[in-house]
């Protein structure tokens, strides 16, 4: 009668041997040699290793005729009277029980809550047993199919949308993990690329300082009275109040590219190639702003001047 081949039944089973009470259980293993079982209950989880005597398969087990007769008279009532009669509180748990959630140790999944066990059951009773796969010799699968609930009302189109949807989401997240080099090299290469534009894009401010310094020198230093004479006049259209706010004007920008330099610089530290551009355009910077601000003085100094002689020319 009791063979391994009946692993994941539901029996009758009395935990203290021959005396006690039966309680319902599910034999979880069966050793043919000792002719024992290992039992679950089902109403505490508990387990114990028991023989044949303490183990039955009858659906009711060590009772009274009369009690047999009882039984077998309530069953044929009507549904009605079952519902109006009082029940125990034994009744009332174990119907509990079959009615919510099943708690029992046969249930391999979480989606058996939903199913109330009885998929587990039926693969037990197969010798199915927890991690294996489906099939005679468990390659199969080991999880059930996903089941995705799509929004009602909709058509299939959808569904293959937010499945394609959801393909690019990983598809692009696999793409992010990948570390980054190339977003480096790229923002490496643009910075470079906006550096030396920077510094091409400018070059008529470099020129027009170097113009303004050299005609400062040949004006201070002088040459021929005829070359004094033509710098003379040109100072004198060049060198008053417009062309002090000009220098002025000049001289806050570059020290306004100084400071974002600066900035920049101290920004892209880590970046060898970012520092090293921005630091060659902050050095050629600082380089222009000082020779601005020494035109500007000269400048400045030159217009102080002139004004002085106007002053003392009209005494």
């Amino acid at each position: 009668m009791w063979e391994p081949s009946m692993v994941g039944s539901s029996i009758w089973a009395v935990p203290d041997g021959k005396v006690g009470i039966w309680r319902e259980a599910e034999l979880e293993s069966w050793n043919d040699e000792l002719r024992t079982g290992k039992v679950v209950f089902r109403d505490d989880g508990s387990s114990a290793e028991l023989g044949v005597e303490a183990l039955t398969l009858s659906e009711y087990a060590q009772i009274s005729d009369d009690e047999e007769s009882e039984l077998s008279s309530e069953e044929s009532d009507s549904s009605d009277y079952e519902e109006e009669s009082p029940k125990g509180l034994g009744f009332l748990e174990s119907t509990a029980l079959q009615k919510g959630i099943q708690t029992e140790t046969t249930i391999f999944a979480k989606w058996e809550n939903h199913t109330r066990g009885v998929a587990s059951k039926m693969m037990a009773n197969m010798g199915y047993r927890e991690g294996m796969g489906l099939g005679a010799s468990g390659q199969g699968m080991l999880n059930p199919i996903s089941v995705k609930v799509l929004p009602p009302k909709l058509s299939l189109d959808h569904a293959l949308e937010s499945h394609e949807n959801d393909e690019d989401k990983e598809k692009k997240g696999k793409k992010r993990s990948r570390g980054g080099k190339r977003k480096r090299e790229k923002k490496f290469a643009e910075a470079s690329r906006a550096a030396k534009e920077e510094e091409e894009s400018r070059p008529d401010v470099f020129s027009l300082i170097n113009n303004q310094l050299a005609m400062h020198s040949e004006a201070v230093n002088g040459g021929s009275t005829k070359k004094q004479q033509k710098k003379g006049s040109g100072e004198e259209k060049k060198v008053d109040r417009k062309a002090l706010v000009a220098y002025d004007d000049e001289v806050k920008e570059l020290k306004l590219r100084v400071v974002k330099l600066e900035e920049m610089v101290s920004r892209n530290r880590n970046e060898k190639a970012v520092y090293e551009a921005a630091m060659r355009k902050l050095i050629e910077t600082r380089k222009a702003l000082a020779e601005a601000e020494a035109v500007h003085a000269s400048a400045s100094n030159a217009v102080v001047s002139k004004e002085k002689e106007k002053k003392w020319l009209k005494f």
